[in-house]
């Protein structure tokens, strides 16, 4: 059976080893690489997806990446400072249980602190390069972006659109993290996920991420007639609750679960009223406290274009979002950028991640400010807890001319920024 968890981690001296082939093996040596070592590297991208962080804190981050089936891994890291003075790593923590997706939890590390780590897996000690990430600060301003619906189309993979933005993203410099809104890839498929991943590489080696299920998740590669998949590959990649929050600068982020596989069509899990209601009482308490600010994300949007009302199955969050006086709220699933106003609340519809385009064709509900469609980018969101601000920005890559097609987008280096709002964190 396979085991997606990792036990607990030892710190470790890092180990170094050195040593060499008499030269009557050498002949030996080049045949046998050369039978034996292309079908290898061949299947990297499948077998060995590079690392990525989450559940960032102000001292812990969890290093997770996919190797070899029931395979081990070593972590190496320090602080950039170090690094950079010393060119090596002086931490190592070692995973003790084996498993083909790892998630190995690094604690003790120091607040607003750069890191550069690298994995070495057991299987393929050579696999992965440095990476980097950053802990979250105590206090300060701070920004993050945020993404949603990457997925591939039917006539186009995430390599022409979805890398657009990701590369974008990876050019960002003063982010802390990314805010994802779901639906990494059209299918619970590994090839489909390692294609998320392969494309997503260079943001991800520099920007821990915060995941939210999106419908695509449960979606059935084989057909699409069956009922939902338990969403294998987002549990196994993540290993994240279906609904979380975390703090950062006395701010609160709350994801929720919008997607109910006991609510489905085929394959495909439609938002449920008793979903909502199950996470309601959670969602109170988080709300309650006080906070700085407080955002929250869930994948179908509360408001969406089509509709003059509210989605009535997430009514129970929507009370809860006007009682409690949130900053803003974020959601994906359609996939084009809208922009509502509630009692003076941004709801943000960020569904410009690289999936199918959706048009804007209405009708809208009164609290509609803006929208625009076959647009790639993101949202850049910068937090002022101190001046009690957010300002989020559009930012846009670039376009398509047709909702699913292999065309080449149409770029804008750099990018350009469409809407941008100011809004208060605490009102």
């Amino acid at each position: 059976m396979m085991n997606n968890k990792s036990g607990d981690a030892a710190r470790l001296t890092p180990p170094y080893t050195a040593g060499g082939l008499p030269s009557r093996y050498l002949l030996a040596v080049i045949l046998f690489s050369m039978i034996h070592i292309v079908p290898a590297i061949a299947g990297t991208v499948d077998d060995y997806w590079a690392p990525w962080v989450t559940k960032l804190t102000t001292s812990s981050a969890t290093i997770n990446w996919r190797g070899e089936t029931d395979g081990l891994g070593v972590i190496d890291y320090a602080t950039a400072s170090y690094y950079d003075a010393h060119k090596r790593f002086n931490e190592t923590v070692s995973c003790r249980t084996a498993a083909t997706y790892q998630h190995v939890h690094l604690a003790g590390l120091n607040h607003n602190t750069s890191y550069v780590y690298r994995v070495r897996p057991s299987g393929n000690p050579a696999a992965f390069e440095n990476r980097s990430f950053r802990t979250m600060p105590i206090r300060g301003r701070f920004t993050f972006v945020v993404i949603s619906d990457p997925q591939e189309g039917h006539t186009y993979s995430e390599e022409r659109r979805f890398k657009y933005v990701a590369d974008a993203v990876a050019k960002e410099t003063d982010v802390l993290f990314i805010l994802h809104g779901g639906d990494n890839a059209g299918h619970d498929d590994k090839a489909l996920w390692a294609k998320y991943f392969h494309v997503a590489d260079g943001m991800l080696a520099k920007f821990p991420i915060f995941p939210c299920i999106g419908n695509h998740e449960y979606h059935d590669p084989s057909n699409s007639d069956n009922p939902p998949t338990p969403a294998n590959q987002y549990h196994w990649s993540y290993d994240v609750p279906l609904h979380y929050s975390f703090d950062c600068c006395k701010v609160r982020f709350v994801v929720l679960d919008s997607p109910d596989p006991n609510n489905h069509n085929g394959d495909d899990p439609h938002t449920s009223l008793a979903l909502a209601n199950s996470q309601a009482p959670w969602l109170r308490q988080q709300l309650a406290q006080r906070m700085a600010g407080t955002f929250t994300i869930n994948h179908h949007p509360i408001w969406d274009e089509g509709r003059t009302i509210i989605n009535p199955d997430l009514q129970p969050w929507e009370n809860l979002y006007l009682k409690y006086r949130i900053s803003a709220n974020f959601a994906g699933h359609t996939h084009d950028y809208q922009r509502y106003m509630d009692e003076r609340i941004p709801y943000f519809v960020c569904g410009i991640g690289g999936g199918r385009c959706a048009d804007l064709v209405g009708p809208f509900a009164r609290g509609y400010r803006c929208g625009n469609c076959r647009n790639l980018g993101y949202i850049r969101v910068t937090v002022d807890p101190v001046k009690n601000i957010g300002t989020a920005r559009e930012v846009i890559v670039g376009y398509v001319l047709e909702d699913d097609s292999d065309e080449i987008p149409h770029l804008y280096d750099p990018p350009i920024i469409g809407d941008a709002v100011t809004f208060p964190l605490r009102r």
